[in-house]
Order: C-alpha cells, then sequence, then structure tokens
C-alpha cells in the first residue's frame, strides 16, 4: 500500500482534471446543438421544455444514487457513467447526421442521459478530496472549476459558429468522444482503497445513516438549503434578462454578451483562487462571494445601460466563483470521505430543484413587477442568506483534515 503524495500535480489529478475539461467543452457545445435539433425535428420551442424536464427528472434520485456511489469502488459510477453518456451521444449524434433522429429518441436520450447523470454526479464530487492533498484543495478546486468554466465559454461561442455552419451533429459527435476519452482516462487514476465496511448494511439503512448524518450537524443540514438559493438566484437572468435587453436596445446579443461576461467572470475569479492557492479560507470566501451575489443582483437593479450590465456581470461572475469554489471546499473538508456520495447527492438535487422552482413562483408575476424590483428582491434574499450562513459558520467548528487514503500497491 502506498499512501497518497503530497504535491498538486500528481498523474492522477492531472488525468482527472483533463478528462473533465474535455467533457465541459464538449458538453457546451452539444447543449447549444441539442437545443437547436430539438427544434429542428419538433418544430416546437415546447418540446426543448420536455426535453430538458426529462432530463433534470432524474436528479430526483440522487439521494439513492448517491448511497449506492458510496457502496461502490469509485472507478466504477464514474467510467461506467462517461461510457454510458458518450454511448447515447454518439447514437444521436450519428442519427442526426443520416437525418433519421426523431423527437421520440431525443426524449428517450434525455432521459437516459439525466439517469446516467444523477449517478455519475454524486460519484464525482468526491473525486477531488480523494485525489488531493488537503493543503492543495484551495488550488485544485478552483482550477477545475476555472478551467471548465473557460472550456465551457469557448464551447458556448464555438458551439454557435459549428452548428450554425455544419448542423448538431458534429457537435454532439465530439461530446460523445469527449465521454469515451474520459472514460479511458479514468482508467490510468489510481483512486485509493474504501475502507473495509464494519457490517453489511442495505442501502436503505445507508440511505437513512446518510440523512441522520446531515441532520447531526446544522451546517450539513443548511448547506443544501444554501446551494439552492445560489442556483435559484440565476433564474430570474435567464427569465428576465431577455426582455430587460430589448428594452434597452441590445436584443439577442446583449442577451449573449451578459452572460458571456458573467461565465468570464467565474472563470476568472476561479484561476485566481487557484492562484492564491492554501491562502484561501473557505468559510470567509463563501460569505464573502454570497454577499456578493446579493450586491451583484441589487445592482443589476439599479443600472440603466448594456454597459452597464455587462460590468456588473463580470463583478457578479467574480462573487459566483468565490461562492462555488467556498462552497466546494466547505463539502470538501466538512463532510467525512464516507458520506461524500449521500451528502453530495443532496447538494445535486438542490441544486438542479433551485432553478425550476424559481421560475415556477416567478411566472405569475414576471409581467406584473418592475425587472428592477424582482432584481433587487433576489439581491436581499442573497445578503440574508450571507447572513445566516456566516452565523451557521461561525457556530460549526471545522472537523479534523481526514487522514491520507491509502492506494492499492501498484
Amino acid at each position: 500500500m502506498t499512501h497518497r503524495p503530497d504535491r498538486l500535480w500528481t498523474r492522477d489529478f492531472i488525468l482527472w482534471w483533463l478528462g473533465a475539461a474535455g467533457s465541459a467543452l464538449g458538453q457546451a457545445l452539444a447543449g447549444i446543438a441539442l437545443s437547436f435539433l430539438v427544434l429542428k425535428v419538433s418544430g416546437s420551442s415546447g418540446q426543448m421544455g420536455v426535453n430538458l424536464a426529462l432530463t433534470l427528472a432524474p436528479m430526483l434520485l440522487s439521494p439513492l444514487a448517491g448511497a449506492l456511489a458510496d457502496r461502490l469502488p469509485l472507478r466504477l459510477p464514474l467510467m461506467l457513467g462517461n461510457v454510458g453518456r458518450g454511448l447515447i451521444q454518439l447514437a444521436v449524434g450519428w442519427a442526426a447526421l443520416q437525418g433519421t433522429v426523431t423527437v421520440e429518441a431525443l426524449h428517450l436520450a434525455a432521459l437516459l442521459t439525466g439517469l446516467i447523470t444523477a449517478f455519475y454526479q454524486p460519484a464525482s464530487l468526491g473525486v477531488l478530496p480523494r485525489l488531493v492533498p488537503a493543503a492543495h484543495l484551495p488550488r485544485a478546486t478552483g482550477l477545475m472549476q476555472g478551467t471548465n468554466q473557460t472550456l465551457a465559454l469557448i464551447g458556448l461561442i464555438g458551439g454557435g459558429a459549428l452548428v450554425s455552419h455544419f448542423g448538431s451533429a458534429p457537435a454532439l459527435l465530439l461530446d460523445g468522444a469527449a465521454f469515451l476519452l474520459f472514460a479511458a482516462l479514468l482508467a490510468f487514476v489510481r483512486f485509493p482503497a474504501r475502507p473495509e465496511r464494519a457490517e453489511r448494511t442495505s442501502v436503505g439503512a445507508d440511505l437513512r445513516a446518510g440523512l441522520r448524518y446531515v441532520r447531526s450537524q446544522p451546517l450539513l443540514t443548511l448547506l443544501p438549503l444554501i446551494v439552492l438559493v445560489v442556483n435559484a438566484s440565476l433564474a430570474p437572468l435567464e427569465m428576465l434578462l431577455p426582455a430587460r435587453m430589448l428594452a434597452l436596445g441590445a436584443g439577442a446579443q446583449g442577451f449573449g454578451l451578459f452572460f458571456g461576461a458573467l461565465t468570464g467572470g467565474m472563470a476568472a475569479g476561479s484561476l485566481f483562487l487557484a492562484a492564491l492557492g492554501p491562502r484561501v479560507n473557505p468559510a470567509l470566501l463563501s460569505v464573502l462571494g454570497f454577499a456578493g451575489l446579493g450586491a451583484g443582483f441589487l445592482a443589476l437593479s439599479l443600472t440603466g445601460t448594456a454597459g452597464q450590465m455587462y460590468t456588473v456581470a463580470v463583478l457578479t461572475g467574480l462573487a459566483l466563483a468565490a461562492t462555488n469554489v467556498g462552497i466546494s471546499l466547505t463539502f470538501q473538508t466538512r463532510v467525512q470521505p464516507e458520506f461524500y456520495g449521500r451528502v453530495g447527492s443532496l447538494l445535486s438535487m438542490a441544486g438542479v430543484a433551485g432553478m425550476p422552482l424559481t421560475l415556477l413562483a416567478l411566472a405569475p408575476v414576471a409581467d406584473r413587477v418592475p425587472v428592477a424590483a424582482l432584481f433587487a428582491g433576489v439581491g436581499a434574499v442573497c445578503a440574508l442568506g450571507a447572513l445566516v450562513w456566516a452565523g451557521a459558520l461561525r457556530r460549526s467548528p471545522a472537523l479534523p483534515a481526514p487522514s491520507a487514503p491509502s492506494y492499492p500497491g501498484a
């Protein structure tokens, strides 16, 4: 048995980083391609909503998936998840290339992809603290998020050009290939061995034990709610920004520029935090980021030109980067490794639920309440959330760093 190295740039981290980066680029390309493919095949924007719902609905199974992830060898759900999603994208891309794809096939592919993702995501959330020493987690987390956000931005820009010139098929085929490449890289990653279980228990018993573990710590009970609020805060942008940009004369181009500026700010912020490395204080970072997110929305409520909105978008992106990195580090350092899957599944489900719940809540009032008032309301909720989160962090002492896992001898 050998112990985890005390440096960041090991073979295992590099393979994980490269695989995740390629997957982020592929998914950004495929997101645009799939939207236009559904519209082309069905002729209905409503069918795109159905397709998206079928992708997200299986996340309700995340707690069960998290309990399974904590029982299985880590490599298994990660490799199967990437192979499964890769084959689905290749099949859809090939059908699109041949002109034989149907809307029913696209909906089935969305449902299957959602099911696989529901099992993959809880397992993936616990990878980084298993591959990286605790002292290097801030740098690794910032680097992973910054790289993925940068490539997602490139994918969004390049995906539009690729789809407009060559159709949806090439982007979907590239995404499928990226998933399969990630699976191949995972075959060479050395994951630490799981400790032997003291007794055999059922999946249901493991799930209940995970819920008891979360309830036993007020901070972990609050963490899924914080994730829900952060993701819910982005919903008004999706709903209200198109009309706002039309009113300012910026139109669709302004909408794209705003989200480009937001994503660029997130990438820059994450990479800056990676450069700070161990000087990052996760608790302080998450509170400042959450408060900055609230300030960003309050500033949006006061903007009067598209240029001002782009500037605020960059600053809001920086705040989002601080929030996301801070929350990720809180999860990595305050959750015992044997519960990564179960706690991570609650965070995944909360993150997915935040946006649609907020969209449903805003739908009845979106056309009757001024946009500025809605942005100000979101800002106030985020500011209040930051205060609640700061109080919870002060009352919850940090857990001791987990001992370095052991790898099977090579």
